[in-house]
């Protein structure tokens, strides 16, 4: 069995949609013929904890190593739940760890990891490494110890870098460090995958001279979590469930302002629709909902560990989700989408035009709306009641879902590593 070497600083047992994608990488590899050692950060204080993902990652005995880190996070005792801060106070921090770090903020751990990375190869034969990011210096991790252990190098994006429209640089400066940065780590590549063509495409198009083996390998869904036999619709009352962080473009205003709407052109709806929460929502959540009369319609019931969100997405009829509008958000597909199709059920979908949208139409139970319409949204509602009382909801193209499943992607991932050491060896 091949050896790889995985660097990811966002790995359980923290929680949220940052650690789910390699998780279910390195949970899979074994079975793919390759054996994962993961180098993160020890847990300091974080927004979320997911033992569930712990407990499925020991279970696979998966060998992790937790190195120390000079970051913000070790601002908290070990173990903190911290709450998430408001937008505003959110983009202030944003932009104050923008000035100051490059590529950003976890650039701290990359003394730790390196020296733990390469005191594990002193005991461990390792064929390839495997990083991924955000956060960015992961990246810059994974090109070091690839130098210095002369091993083929594979980078994985889960958002892009340099064209990543959640962030922002100070100065032209910055953006010339982060592009210097970006192409000497893509020179060290051997692959690279993304989540999506939108980056893959933004990387080759900024560093044309560089031919590099890219592949698209998606977010996915937990096979385990999500057997093929969904449950029944509620005849009683219809079931809207949320799961996920709201942040930066995606909030859920729109929605409720869509359901508040509908429900007042439709009053006899209101004691027949719910709508659940589950996960961290932002400031200002419940006075919106008092404004909006919608009290005893919506729920919010708090963070959720993984196997309880998959429990509550097998109770739930609808599933939605929202991208939100922005520059950059055509390019945008959220861990949540794919995991919402493992789930098989009619998803409505606040998306715009983009990569995002284009797969919800491939998989076949969508209702869209524009990210930042009310109108829109109190229209998609209207079709979705009117399909719940006929039982004529659209139904999710089974193939094309299968294609998302987590051990399908990591074999994905395996030939790309497969590939990597034949080119090396060659």
């Amino acid at each position: 069995m091949r050896k790889v070497l995985v660097v990811a600083y966002y790995f359980p047992p923290l929680g949220m949609s940052g650690v789910q994608r390699v998780a279910g990488f390195v949970r899979h590899l074994p079975e793919c013929g390759w054996q994962p050692t993961v180098i993160t950060a020890k847990p300091k204080g974080y927004f979320a904890y997911d033992e569930s993902l712990w407990s499925s990652i020991q279970d696979a005995g998966i060998s992790v190593i937790q190195t120390k880190s000079f970051d913000p996070t070790r601002l908290f005792r070990s173990g903190a739940t911290v709450k998430l801060p408001a937008e505003s106070k959110r983009k202030a921090l944003a932009s104050m760890s923008n000035w100051l770090f490059i590529p950003d903020n976890k650039l701290g751990w990359m003394p730790f990891a390196i020296r733990a990375g390469l005191r594990q190869a002193e005991t461990t034969h390792f064929d390839a490494i495997f990083s991924s990011a955000p956060p960015y210096t992961g990246h810059l991790i994974g090109s070091t110890l690839s130098k210095k252990l002369k091993l083929p190098l594979i980078i994985d994006f889960r958002d892009d870098w340099i064209g990543n429209p959640r962030h922002s640089y100070p100065t032209g400066f910055h953006r010339r460090l982060h592009t210097y940065q970006e192409r000497n780590v893509l020179l060290q590549s051997s692959a690279i995958t993304t989540i999506n063509r939108p980056i893959l495409e933004g990387l080759k198009k900024r560093h044309s001279d560089i031919q590099r083996t890219g592949r698209v390998i998606p977010h996915g869904y937990d096979d385990q979590l999500y057997p093929l036999n969904k449950s029944d619709l509620s005849s009683a009352k219809l079931r809207f469930l949320y799961t996920g962080v709201f942040y930066d473009a995606q909030v859920p205003d729109y929605f409720l302002r869509g359901l508040s709407g509908f429900l007042v052109q439709n009053p006899e709806m209101r004691t027949r629709i719910s709508a659940i929460f589950a996960g961290l929502v932002p400031d200002g959540f419940s006075e919106l909902i008092r404004t909006l009369n919608l009290e005893g319609i919506v729920q919010y019931v708090g963070y959720k560990q993984h196997n309880e969100i998959a429990r509550l997405h097998q109770k739930a009829d609808i599933l939605w989700m929202t991208i939100g509008s922005r520059a950059g958000a055509s390019g945008i597909s959220t861990g949540k989408l794919f995991e919402y199709m493992g789930v098989r059920k009619p998803i409505l979908a606040l998306v715009p035009k983009g990569t995002a949208r284009k797969t919800l139409l491939r998989y076949g139970a969508a209702y869209l709306a524009e990210p930042e319409c009310t109108d829109d949204v109190i229209q998609a509602f209207s079709k979705i009641i009117d399909a719940w009382l006929s039982h004529s909801f659209p139904v999710p193209d089974e193939e094309y879902v299968r294609s998302f499943g987590r051990a399908h992607l990591t074999k994905a991932l395996s030939q790309v590593l497969d590939s990597a050491i034949e080119r090396s060896v060659g």
